[in-house]
C-alpha cells in the first residue's frame, strides 16, 4: 500500500478539526482531504490509536525501511491528541509488529534473515484490529444484553 502524507503541527490539526476550516495547506493532498470531508459530512473521530515506533532506513538511497511497533493501544473515549496515552492493547505483551516497506523487492540479505527466523508475510491492520476488539465486541455485548434481559 502506498501512503500519501501531509504534515501538520498539533495546533494546526486541532484548529482544522475543531473549527472545521479548510485544510491548512493548499496542496493536492490538502484539496483531496477537504473534498473527502465535504463529501462525508458526518465524519468524526471514533478511535484513538497510539504506538511506540522504531524506524530503520536504508543508507544506500533506496526506499527500503523496516519499522517495529509495540505498545499498540486503542480506545474510543477521550480522543483528543492532548490526552494521556492509554487504551486497550492490540497485541500481547511479548508481541511486536514488524513492517517491511519498499516499492521494489526485499534485499536478499533481509530475505535470508526472514527465512532463517521463520518469519512470513502476513496482514495486520491496526485500525482493523481496533475495530474488531472495540466496536465489534461492543455490538456483541449490546446484542447479548438484549437477549439476556
Amino acid at each position: 500500500m502506498y501512503k500519501r502524507r501531509e504534515s501538520l503541527s498539533q495546533l494546526e490539526t486541532l484548529e482544522w478539526i475543531v473549527q472545521e476550516t479548510p485544510f491548512p495547506k493548499a496542496t493536492q493532498i490538502g484539496n483531496e482531504i477537504d473534498y473527502f470531508f465535504d463529501y462525508y459530512v458526518t465524519l468524526k473521530p471514533k478511535v484513538f490509536l497510539s504506538y511506540e515506533r522504531e524506524a530503520f532506513y536504508a543508507l544506500d538511497g533506496s526506499d527500503f525501511r523496516v519499522t517495529f511497533d509495540e505498545q499498540i493501544l486503542a480506545r474510543q473515549e477521550e480522543l483528543s491528541l492532548s490526552r494521556e496515552i492509554w487504551g486497550e492493547p492490540l497485541l500481547d505483551d511479548e508481541q511486536i509488529l514488524m513492517e517491511i516497506k519498499t516499492s521494489g523487492g526485499i534485499p536478499l540479505w533481509m530475505s535470508r534473515v526472514l527465512t532463517q527466523q521463520k518469519l512470513y508475510k502476513t496482514s495486520f491492520s491496526k485500525y482493523g484490529t481496533a475495530y474488531e476488539k472495540l466496536i465489534c465486541r461492543k455490538k456483541y455485548e449490546t446484542a447479548a444484553d438484549i437477549f439476556i434481559a
